[in-house]
This record gives C-alpha cells, sequence and structure tokens, in this order.
C-alpha cells in the first residue's frame, strides 16, 4: 500500500493538469470572492453577519442560487486520476509498477480525498479572507453558523472529487466522465427535480424521491437556513443536512463499490 501511495503521489505531482486545476481554482475563487464581498454592501441590511459571510464563502451556493462553483474544479482532479491513466494508456504502466490493484485504486481514493479536502479548506479560507475585508462580519468569521458551512463546503466537496474518481473508472473514458461530473449534479438533477416538483403537486409522493437526489442532497451540508425560503416558494422540503450528507456518501459508497469491482476485474 506504501509504494501505490508513493506512486501515485509522485504521478499526480507530474501531470500538468494538476498544477493548472490547482492554480485556476484559487485564482478564480480569489476573483470571485473578492467581487461578491465587494458587492455585498445593498445585502448587509436585509441579512445578518452569518448569512452575508456564508454567501460570500459559498459563492451563493449556501442559498442554492449557483452551483458550488469550486466543487466542480476540484472534482475533475478526481476524474483525471483514472482518466489521464485511460486516456493515454498509461494504466498498464501503473499495474506494471504497482500489480496490487486493490492498493492503487485505494492509493487513487485517499489521495484525491485528500488533495480535494484541503483545496476546499484553501478555497474557504479565501472566502473568509475576502469577507474579512470588504464586510463588517460583527464576530460572524468565529460563530458556529460560518464554519458549519466550511465544514460542509469540505465534505461535499471530498465525496464530490470521489465521485469524480468511481465515474472515471466505471466509464474509463476522460471526456465522457467530466462531461457527467459537470452535467449531472448542475443540469440533470435540476430538470429532475422540478419535473418531480411539478409532479408532486399533483398530489403524488414524487416530491419525497426528490429529496434523494444525491449531490442536491449533499448540498444540504452547507446550505444556510435562509435558503429555505426558495425551496418553500416551491414547495419542495429537502433533507437537513445530516440526512442529507448521509445520501450523498451513500451514493458515493455505491460509485466507488462498484468502480473497485470492475477494476478489480477488467482487464487493463
Amino acid at each position: 500500500m506504501t509504494a501505490a501511495l508513493k506512486y501515485e503521489w509522485r504521478r499526480l505531482w507530474t501531470i500538468r493538469s494538476t498544477y493548472w486545476l490547482i492554480g485556476g481554482t484559487f485564482a478564480l475563487q480569489l476573483v470571485f470572492c473578492m467581487i461578491a464581498a465587494a458587492s455585498a454592501s445593498p445585502i448587509e441590511s436585509f441579512f445578518d453577519a452569518e448569512e452575508v459571510v456564508s454567501a460570500i464563502v459559498s459563492l451563493g451556493a449556501s442559498y442554492g442560487v449557483s452551483p458550488l462553483f469550486s466543487a466542480y474544479i476540484i472534482g475533475l482532479l478526481g476524474v483525471f486520476s483514472f482518466g489521464h491513466e485511460y486516456r493515454h494508456g498509461m494504466i498498464r504502466g501503473t499495474l506494471t509498477a504497482v500489480p496490487d490493484r486493490a492498493a492503487v485504486f485505494s492509493a487513487k481514493a485517499l489521495t484525491t480525498a485528500a488533495l480535494a479536502a484541503v483545496l476546499a479548506f484553501g478555497c474557504a479560507m479565501i472566502g473568509l479572507l475576502a469577507a474579512a475585508i470588504f464586510v463588517d462580519t460583527q464576530g460572524a468569521m468565529s460563530s458556529a453558523g460560518v464554519w458549519k458551512v466550511v465544514l460542509g463546503l469540505v465534505l461535499y466537496t471530498t465525496l464530490f472529487g470521489l465521485c469524480g474518481m468511481a465515474t472515471a473508472a466505471i466509464v474509463r473514458n476522460q471526456t465522457g466522465a467530466v462531461a457527467l461530473m459537470l452535467l449531472f449534479p448542475s443540469v440533470i438533477e435540476a430538470v429532475i427535480r422540478l419535473l418531480l416538483i411539478l409532479v408532486s403537486q399533483g398530489g403524488s409522493d414524487a416530491n419525497e424521491l426528490a429529496r434523494f437526489l444525491p449531490f442536491d442532497a449533499g448540498s444540504q451540508m452547507f446550505a444556510r437556513p435562509a435558503a429555505d425560503v426558495i425551496t418553500d416558494v416551491l414547495g419542495y422540503d429537502p433533507f437537513g443536512p445530516v440526512q442529507g450528507g448521509l445520501v450523498l456518501t451513500l451514493f458515493a459508497a455505491v460509485l466507488i463499490a462498484a468502480a473497485a469491482v470492475l477494476f478489480s476485474q477488467r482487464d487493463a
């Protein structure tokens, strides 16, 4: 296992896309958070400091008005953990250097999770820095509410990255995995949820099914109470942060298990 971790860590830092994704994530997060914080004055009179800081840190994702931008970019690191190997035919070289497939898969999962968590936390710190510069935080920076959002962002992004890794291992196609990880959480789930909400108004239990959409459920880990206003208008009652997090965790676990089984049985 140690050899597999060393190999994967070295492989990760010899790929240019790793540096581009990390640098791009932090650079864009800094720019967008600074813009959001500098533009926050009009809403400070309507929301308390915790709500404003949470909105800046998540770039509006904690209120359901936008997807969690950083998770989509960081999630690509998970996709590339297997995607690069299959795209360039390097998986044979990897399995030659480390013949233990279980160790190779575990090493990719561990490095993906660790890197995603660190980057997500770094993005949250950038958001807090922007809020400290432009907003009268009134002690919100150390409040439990804000740090619950930060924890939720880190957990969600880590699971997002692991889902990306598992998807790439299952489809064995980098482009297809990237498309799935970008479209399913942001577009396909939104369409399915809207259809289910519309159907549920006719008296069916479809609204209950909408709560189990994995990435939407997982986003409740960093959702703020003010987001309930939007969901109430739609007649949609999502899970709480714990239940929603469990739904996404279970979904990620199923994907990872399927990927591990396929990786152990298929030809390289």
